[in-house]
């Protein structure tokens, strides 16, 4: 029996600058997930670790994180397990690759300890562990491979393989990154597994965080293959949808949006928050404010004004009265915008804006 960890899509190093304050944060996370993936390789006794592209955000990266992977990679040399390592499109085998730039089998302190695979090899670019009983191909599809051992193919794209081509890869298993969320199945004879991102890096998906053990099974000259997720990610993405016509004042959309982190579930919690339906004049919603009062309580969070103020229509004040007058003009525009006018949605929040301060100096 062989047993396999999979991972891929880590784009260690990705700045995710719109996150602000948690981009730092989500990078050591990313890192700290990929070396808990190792630390289980080790745990679990598997045979190989393979890394299907995309470990790295690009190929231009600090001395410092690549000694910190090369560091990983020792343990599991340490520990007689391989590394088989798949570049991706973020850090594709060219030229400038990071992985011509330095030695990851030397930094593993172990020469035949990782090895690159190099997609434009061919078949020459085939690996083969004899005392394994397993050819590893980054050749997809691979046809040609013997089936006196186990065939393991590596392909990383944006989408998972159709299942012809799964069907027509060669291989007993094929091992797929590019898709950041985990999935697996199998096509005709062929199991396939996609591990997804071990920890978030698109934060507009929230099925990153796991790994995949990969079993390789024979009995009585019959082969099988089982494949199991694991979770190794702490960090989640989630989105709200909030409805402001139901919320009487600023502190009811605050403790809306708080009720997410309760029990201490913001704190890996990256929430974009989506205000919608009828934005009332009792509501002084200001986005910023909102994030500032709501950061401490999640990793991060995003809050996007969708909702649209409303409008007066027949409970518009008298249109002798300067207020009332205001108020129609502003919303004829509206509803018949002449050339030149701006947006609706800038005509609405001056009209709302504008309910408020005619209300506020009436009021006096």
């Amino acid at each position: 029996m062989l047993r396999l960890l999979q991972t891929s899509d880590l784009h260690l190093g990705a700045r995710n600058v719109d996150l602000g304050e948690a981009a730092a944060t989500l990078r050591e996370r990313r890192a700290a997930a990929f070396e808990r993936s190792l630390a289980m390789a080790i745990s679990e006794k598997v045979d190989v670790v393979l890394i299907v592209g995309d470990l790295f955000e690009s190929n231009a990266v600090s001395r410092g994180l690549v000694g910190r992977v090369g560091s990983g990679l020792a343990g599991l040399a340490g520990a007689g397990i391989r590394t088989v390592i798949l570049p991706g499109d973020h850090d594709r085998l060219d030229p400038s690759s990071v992985y011509r730039a330095f030695d990851l089998a030397a930094l593993a302190g172990v020469p035949s300890s990782v090895v690159v695979l190099d997609p434009a090899a061919g078949a020459a670019g085939d690996l083969t562990i004899d005392e394994l009983g397993l050819t590893i191909t980054a050749r997809f599809p691979a046809p040609d491979l013997p089936d006196d051992r186990w065939r393991v193919g590596l392909v990383h794209r944006l989408t998972r393989p159709r299942d012809d081509e799964i069907a027509g890869a060669g291989v007993d298993y094929l091992a797929v990154g590019g898709p950041h969320e985990a999935a697996s199945g199998s096509a005709a004879d062929v199991a396939w597994g996609a591990s997804g991102a071990p920890d978030l890096v698109d934060v507009r998906r929230d099925r990153a965080g796991e790994i995949v053990l990969i079993r390789l099974d024979e009995h009585d000259d019959r082969r099988s293959v089982s494949v199991e997720r694991r979770r190794v990610g702490t960090t989640r993405f989630e989105t709200l949808s909030l409805d402001l016509a139901g919320l009487p004042d600023n502190a009811a959309v605050e403790a809306a949006i708080a009720a997410r982190a309760d029990g201490g579930a913001g704190a890996d919690l990256i929430l974009d928050v989506h205000l919608t339906g009828a934005w009332t004049d009792a509501l002084d919603v200001d986005s910023e404010a909102l994030e500032v009062a709501l950061r401490p309580r999640f990793l991060n969070v995003r809050i996007h004004n969708q909702a649209r103020p409303t409008l007066s229509g027949a409970a518009a004040p008298s249109a002798e009265t300067v207020r009332g007058a205001f108020i129609r003009d502003l919303e004829a525009r509206i509803a018949a915008p002449a050339e030149g006018d701006p947006p609706t949605d800038e005509l609405l929040e001056a009209l709302r804006l504008g309910r408020r301060l005619l209300a506020d100096q009436e009021g006096r």
